[in-house]
């Protein structure tokens, strides 16, 4: 194994040495190169990030705010895996509006996620991409959202959430309330998007609800720390040789792939039972797809084999999955905490909700200010990258090369005092509030919690509708004294290093019922 380890290391210094000649050759001018901090002349930036990867998030931040332009780039050994990362909103439009069509996820993203995501729409490009996501766009029309406000949310709140609460304040034991409203937000995803029900909540000690959330970090994880460093041969080798960080990919995907599976099972046998009742969910819509066989399915033409569309369904599982559990879970985390460390705001937003003990969120406006809010200091999807399909030219000059990765960071704009005044650390809800009260929003170019262009968020009026709805129903009710970590701006808690912003050993907290 040591002599194959060798081997190894040395073909991937062999090629990424022919990459670095081929590169220099195809290097950009100075006059449209960013600002690049920390280069070795041999092995890039990898040593600056091996040094911060425990903090990766604010490292890119401190980086793109001490760039002129706040556009960065950064490389790999011997020249490899180019990347240029924007906190510019200039070139965050450029990347996902004005230039649309000239970035794409890419291979490696593709080859990073493909175990976990596979042709999902979160990893597609192109049509599938385009196909997938008019489909996923019915899911969030007016009448699904009212549907997921009346018959979803409402139910799992009285029934679910409340009512755990409601028994951690009579225990007098803290609860982890990040984890509470992970398996809240899960039941509520798969009940809304594939008409399933879910029992994670109430089924809180079940080792096989454990064992999936566990597959799920750890699956997420690792393919998001091989979306930052490019693939090498010791990858591929541990790969074929099902060891290490492959073997642990393969078997966390085994039990997610289990549980998609189950899904759609349980979807089949409820549409043999009940043909044609009801307004068709997500899941619905993809499976119809799939099954059209009159020449029009365009879709169903791409992956022609019984196994290629379920194994496609696999992945809208398993996509929408990730999507409805991990954001706006990590939102409402964040937002908690942040309400703790500033009390006032915390009395603000108690008293806005109190006034509207029907539960009637539209009017809340100071509790909209403060989700955004918190949303720009902790956003749900810190960072997101593409691959450039031609060579382009940022609006402030700086060249991108074909294959280059082009990222923004959402992390990075928040933390940005040019954007946000020298209060830009600070948990202002107010900001985001005109003199009379009203909410005043910004161009999504500025704010990209929920991108922009054509790949914006469809669900970001249902996410603000779960997290206000949750917010105002927990407060109305409870206090919250947060136990760990400590509730201070001083001393904002360390996250975990994966595509999501969550806190780093979950947010502990005592209830207190309200008088």
């Amino acid at each position: 194994m040591e002599i194959a380890h060798l081997v190894s290391v040395l073909l991937f210094l062999f090629t990424t040495a022919i990459l670095y000649v081929r590169r220099s050759h195809a290097s950009p001018s100075k006059a449209g190169k960013a600002y690049c901090p920390h280069p070795n002349p041999v092995l890039g930036n990898t040593v600056e990030f091996i040094r911060n990867r425990g903090r990766f998030f604010d490292w890119y931040a401190d980086m793109l705010r001490a760039a002129p332009s706040n556009t960065i780039e950064a490389w790999g050994p011997f020249g490899a895996s180019h990347a240029v990362t924007t906190a510019d909103p200039a070139g965050v439009d450029h990347l996902l509006r004005a230039s649309f069509a000239n970035y794409n996820r890419g291979t490696q993203f593709r080859a990073a996620q493909s175990d976990l995501i596979g042709d999902g729409i979160f990893g597609a490009d192109g049509r599938l991409w385009s196909l997938q996501r008019k489909l996923a766009s019915y899911a969030f029309s007016s009448r699904s959202l009212r549907r997921f406000t009346e018959d979803v949310l409402a139910v799992h709140l009285g029934r679910r959430l409340l009512p755990f609460l409601d028994a951690a304040a009579g225990s007098g034991q803290a609860v982890d309330l990040q984890e509470a409203l992970r398996r809240f937000a899960f039941d509520n995803i798969c009940h809304v998007a594939f008409g399933v029900e879910s029992s994670t909540f109430l089924e809180w000690g079940d080792h096989r609800h454990q064992a999936l959330f566990a597959a799920f970090d750890a699956a997420v994880k690792i393919s998001f720390m091989r979306t930052l460093t490019p693939s090498t041969p010791v990858r591929k080798l541990t790969k074929l040789l099902n060891v290490g960080k492959s073997r642990q990919l393969r078997e966390a995907v085994g039990v997610i792939d289990h549980h998609a599976m189950s899904v759609i099972e349980a979807k089949e046998a409820s549409q043999r039972n009940n043909r044609g009742e009801g307004d068709p969910d997500l899941l619905s819509r993809f499976m119809a797809a799939m099954d059209e066989e009159d020449g029009g399915g365009e879709l169903a033409a791409m992956f022609p084999t019984p196994e290629a569309k379920r194994r496609l369904l696999r992945d809208v599982v398993v996509s929408f999955v990730l999507a409805g559990k991990d954001t706006t879970t990590s939102a409402l985390t964040w937002f908690f905490w942040l309400l703790a460390a500033n009390p006032r705001c915390e009395r603000r937003v108690h008293d806005e909700v109190s006034r509207s003990p029907d539960g009637d969120v539209k009017g809340m406006r100071y509790l909209h200010a403060a989700l955004t809010e918190a949303m720009r200091l902790y956003p749900p999807v810190p960072f997101n990258g593409l691959v450039a399909v031609a060579d382009d030219v940022l609006p402030d000059g700086t060249k991108v090369r074909a294959g280059w990765f082009a990222n923004y960071s959402a992390y990075a704009m928040g933390r940005m005092e040019k954007l946000w005044g020298d209060n830009f650390l600070e948990f202002v809800p107010e900001r985001w509030l005109s003199d009379d009260g009203e909410f005043v929003a910004v161009d999504a170019a500025r704010y990209p919690v929920f991108h922009a262009g054509p790949r914006a968020c469809p669900g970001k009026e249902m996410a603000y509708v779960q997290m206000k709805t949750v917010a105002a129903a927990v407060l109305r009710r409870f206090r919250l004294n947060v136990q760990a970590p400590t509730a201070s701006m001083e001393s904002p808690p360390a996250y975990e290093m994966t595509g999501g912003m969550k806190i780093l050993g979950g947010l502990h907290v005592h209830l207190k019922i309200r008088d």
